[in-house]
């Protein structure tokens, strides 16, 4: 096996498969972020050189985790049709690319040979490919998978429907869900990113979306996207779903960060095959995106796209429904810009068709990066062309919980009437005889939700009621949108107020990160502190005590302006109450959610909680969050954080949210566990 190669007269030589999987990876900035990037253009091309001449049987046998070390790669390999592979093993990266574009190679001999693909194979592939390459190979490609409906048919473009709210309410998400019908979206799923995690309010959501399919018809799935012991706990109080969810990730440890195993992902698709509402066999669904295995530290040194395709390994162990990865949802840190997450979508929308998935995109971007719709509805149309099973579809492209933007309702009518493509058949029926759409197009009486009745549009400050002018935004709308992200875009750039923090009477640490730029770009260094400063800290603090309390600016400096000076009071108050030992409070510039886990273990805390701007979205730029840990350690697993979000005047109040964080941690002290372990 050859690792070396001369270019333009410098000779490149790497150590192993896995530096030279990573060196030949399109420039990302988590690789860089990983120190395992290419450090010119011509390494770069110099390891796609040497990648191409490697052959498969040589990346069978270096997967990125042992095999006896990873689950994940022992699902992979076990699941690998053996006698495909003997066929291929031979085969160079080249040969593999160049067989896939050839005009002889068809969409059946595809599918049987990616039977013998282990996730580095087609890791390795994808980075010979360019982004043309991506669009004419991947159209090759259908993969249908049924539910209720099937998805993945040739011609076909589905849409799920993405009600989110800020506190969910079951009016507000029921505006949004009939606002999103009545534009043709919903085919795939109707599916919620609920904001609260408990099986109560899970089983609530499920009824009220089983209620309004059944009330109205819809051939179509639901699901809400708890974490998956959350939606499992739902569905044995008995509540109705078609389709069980969890995110996923390339390696065990990733899973583990997760808080799932494969072992819990069986027992939940063993109970949707007895419990669950599904009409067909596919009832699981997957989410994914590149850089979770390194922002978690579980990517053992493996580039984020090898990562990524190795999630595909994992997911098509269990035939789902759908699959899509959320391509620029956890932002600039791993994806840096527009055009990093148009090639990582381009890239997961192969590698999942490649691994014989039902594959879709949240073509999407974050406030906190250099990105916008344009480079949205860049991705967004490449994919459609490339074939792509679904696309998200929020009210006018932005998402009022999660704090990012995505595909609009409209995004997904424009889509189908420029490149010619129809929602699933049952569901095309089913909007012909509402009077949604007509000869593949949209009516007039499109994209008013009273089409189904009385909608409470005030219960929901999602952008519904705002028309549409053919299958586009109206100009006035279109133009608040953009405003609405530049004002998004100062408030991450912005500083908490010197003054603000004198009045509050908090003390200022800073972490390793030395200014806004560095911050967005090196989390790392914005989740740990200087020795001299952590000695400082310990200086001026009460140690061993029973909570510590303190304030981070995060991603949104107004965040913490606008809910502090209730929110702390609040929270000192109850725990006064009862008496228990409280930290000395203070800020931490340029932090991150985990510089708890050093605080916690320099203050001798039993209980730490971070208060911390929110990345800001377009509804509200003043969200504050908090993280509480029970006795957190660094390096711990991120599943151990309890979560309060949406604290904004228009969300969660901020006396009010003080109030239930203070709790939360008298619960957590009773208990002596956080995050997953408390609710388990």
């Amino acid at each position: 096996m050859n690792l070396k190669t001369t270019l333009l007269g410098i000779c490149y030589e790497f150590i192993s498969i896995r530096e030279v999987l990573a060196k030949a990876n399109e420039e990302k900035s988590g690789d860089i972020l990983a120190g395992i990037s290419a450090k010119s253009t011509k390494e770069r091309i110099a390891a796609k050189q040497v990648l191409s001449q490697i052959c498969l049987g040589d990346l069978y046998e270096h997967p990125i985790t042992d095999y006896e070390k990873d689950e994940v790669t022992r699902m992979m390999i076990d699941d690998i049709d053996q006698e495909v592979y003997l066929e291929i093993k031979s085969w160079t990266t080249q040969k593999l690319r160049e067989w896939l574009l050839d005009y002889s190679t068809t969409e059946q001999d595809i599918k049987r040979i990616s039977k013998g693909l282990t996730a580095e194979m087609i890791a390795a592939v994808t980075k010979l490919m360019s982004n043309m390459d991506l669009v004419y190979c991947t159209n090759k490609i259908r993969v249908e998978a049924s539910c209720n409906t099937t998805i993945g048919g040739r011609g076909i473009l589905a849409s799920r429907l993405q009600p989110n709210h800020i506190t969910d309410d079951l009016e507000g998400i029921t505006a949004s869900v009939l606002e999103g019908l009545s534009y043709g979206v919903g085919d795939a799923l109707i599916g919620l990113n609920p904001s609260g995690n408990t099986a109560a309010s899970l089983s609530e959501i499920l009824k009220r979306f089983d209620e309004i399919k059944v009330r109205h018809e819809i051939p179509t799935q639901t699901c809400v996207l708890g974490h998956i012991t959350t939606q499992m706990q739902a569905i044995k109080m008995g509540a109705k779903t078609d389709l069980l969810f969890q995110s996923i990730a390339g390696s065990q440890l990733g899973n583990e960060a997760f808080g799932i195993s494969d072992a819990m992902v069986q027992e939940g698709y063993d109970l949707m095959k007895e419990k669950g509402t599904a009409t067909g066999p596919n009832v699981m669904y997957f989410e994914t995106g590149q850089g979770s295995e390194l922002s978690s530290n579980a990517h053992f040194g493996g580039d984020q796209l090898t990562m990524e395709a190795r999630c595909y390994s994992f997911a098509r162990h269990y035939h789902p429904f759908l699959v899509n990865t959320v391509v620029g949802f956890i932002g600039p840190e791993y994806l840096y810009d527009g055009k990093q997450v148009i090639r990582a979508g381009l890239e997961d929308h192969f590698m999942g068709k490649l691994a014989g998935l039902p594959m879709g995109c949240d073509c999407c971007y974050t406030n906190h990066m250099p990105a916008d719709q344009n480079d949205l509805e860049n991705l967004t149309l490449l994919l459609a062309n490339a074939g792509c099973n679904f696309f998200m579809g929020v009210p006018a492209g932005d998402d009022i919980m999660l704090n990012y933007q995505t595909n609009s309702y409209h995004d997904i009518a424009t889509v189908r009437e420029t490149l010619n493509l129809r929602p699933i058949p049952e569901f095309e029926r089913w909007l012909n005889k509402m009077g949604v759409m007509e000869n593949g197009r949209l009516t007039k009486k499109a994209g008013h939700a009273d089409l189904f009745g009385k909608v409470q549009k005030g219960a929901t400050p999602a952008r519904i009621g705002v028309d549409k002018v053919g299958p586009r935004l109206k100009t006035d709308t279109l133009l608040n949108f953009r405003a609405d992200h530049a004002a998004a875009r100062d408030t991450v750039l912005g500083d908490v107020q010197v003054e603000f923090l004198q009045e509050m009477g908090l003390k200022t640490y800073q972490t390793t990160c030395q200014s806004k730029e560095e911050y967005l770009r090196r989390p790392d260094k914005g989740r740990c502190f200087s020795e001299e400063t952590l000695e400082q800290i310990k200086k001026d603090c009460k140690q061993e005590i029973d909570v510590q309390v303190y304030v981070a600016d995060g991603l949104s400096s107004r965040a913490i302006e606008a809910n502090i000076a209730n929110t702390l009071p609040a929270i000192n108050s109850r725990l006064e109450e009862v008496e228990l030992k409280i930290g000395t409070p203070f800020f931490v510039k340029y932090g991150r959610v985990a510089t708890e886990d050093a605080i916690c273990e320099t203050l001798k805390a039993e209980v730490v909680c971070v208060l911390i701007g929110e990345r800001p979205g377009l509804y509200s730029d003043e969200s504050m969050s908090a993280y509480i840990v029970y006795r957190a350690k660094v390096g711990m697993l991120e599943t151990r954080r309890t979560v309060v979000s949406g604290i904004h005047k228009n969300g969660f109040p901020s006396v009010e949210a003080g109030a239930y964080i203070a709790d939360l941690i008298i619960e957590i002290l009773e208990k002596k566990a956080s995050g997953t372990e408390l609710q388990r």
